[in-house]
């Protein structure tokens, strides 16, 4: 939605591949209906006459079962080679692919670069690293502008699952038992990842893979407290050592089993890991600067979330 409101508010026209019929589609675009992107015929229609191709569709925040490996591939991967082999059949020269940090791993100590060697652990992460694969060998084979885009947790207005959860805890004054963590973490506002997107669209040396981000990484403390600032809140963060939240995650793990849990060694991780990547690449090939700032991002979100929250 909010890279279709960028590129329409400069008069570039943008079709919108869209599912769920034409009233689905962002305002101020063209909608093309599609059944998916296993519709061949429908996305090769779709894409007559189109120059530039951004790729944001994904499989993902899914229910875990036994086919999901099936199901991750099925989008993630032969979706993108299908909405590739559109792109390259209809002549478009850019191919713009949102990939994300989930195709390296799920964090550490160590701040990633795209020299890291991907070690992804869940089938999202295994599939979306498919699909860069796919996307820059054909960059490679067919002269495609085929910058891909590794993204970190990304808020903004719009954002739904972990970050709009974060949001609504601390709206709802939820004490965060979170004041020790001593965690790094990479986050990207949504402006920032159309402005990343839009520079690397336009430049010659961003035919390439990059990390994005808003800058320096942030604890998830930090975080807390600089949403409860957007937000007018105040910050509830308890003093809980980090030892016995992996204790009672422990157990959440055997709950989760049997029925839904909230708190699991996978969702503290989130929470206390850390996952902190270097964007310079991108600053140093396209000149890229992001133009908010995290303090102003969560402003312009807390102004999202309000609306929301008031309906």
């Amino acid at each position: 939605m909010q890279v279709c409101a960028s590129l329409t508010a400069r008069g570039i026209p943008v079709r919108a591949l869209v599912r769920r019929g034409r009233a689905a589609a962002p305002p101020g675009t063209e909608a093309a209906v599609v059944g998916g992107l296993d519709d061949a015929a429908g996305v090769r229609r779709a894409l007559a006459d189109v120059t530039s191709v951004i790729h944001l569709a994904a499989y993902v925040h899914q229910p875990r079962a036994a086919d999901d490996e099936a199901a991750f591939r099925a989008v993630n991967v032969d979706g993108t080679r299908a909405l590739l082999a559109a792109a390259l059949a209809a002549g478009a020269r850019d191919f713009a692919f949102a990939s994300t940090v989930k195709a390296v791993g799920e964090g550490g100590n160590e701040v990633w670069s795209e020299e890291t060697t991907p070690a992804p652990v869940d089938a999202y992460g295994r599939t979306k690293l498919e699909a860069e694969t796919a996307v820059r060998e054909a960059a490679r084979s067919h002269g495609l502008h085929a910058p891909v885009l590794r993204l970190p947790l990304v808020y903004g207005p719009g954002m739904r699952a972990n970050a709009l959860r974060l949001f609504d805890l601390v709206d709802r004054g939820v004490p965060l038992p979170l004041a020790l963590v001593r965690n790094r973490r990479s986050v990207l506002f949504v402006g920032n990842f159309v402005a990343a997107l839009e520079a690397v669209l336009g430049h010659e040396a961003g035919n390439d893979l990059f990390f994005v981000s808003d800058g320096p990484a942030v604890s998830t403390p930090e975080l807390v407290r600089a949403i409860a600032r957007a937000l007018g809140r105040p910050a509830r963060l308890l003093p809980v050592p980090v030892s016995l939240l992996r204790a009672v995650a422990q157990g959440g793990d055997l709950v989760a089993r049997a029925v839904p849990f909230p708190l699991t060694s996978a969702n503290l991780d989130r929470l206390v890991g850390s996952l902190s990547v270097d964007a310079s690449r991108l600053e140093r090939a396209v000149g890229f600067h992001p133009p908010h700032t995290l303090e102003a991002g969560l402003a312009l979100t807390a102004g999202w979330y309000a609306t929301r929250r008031n309906v």
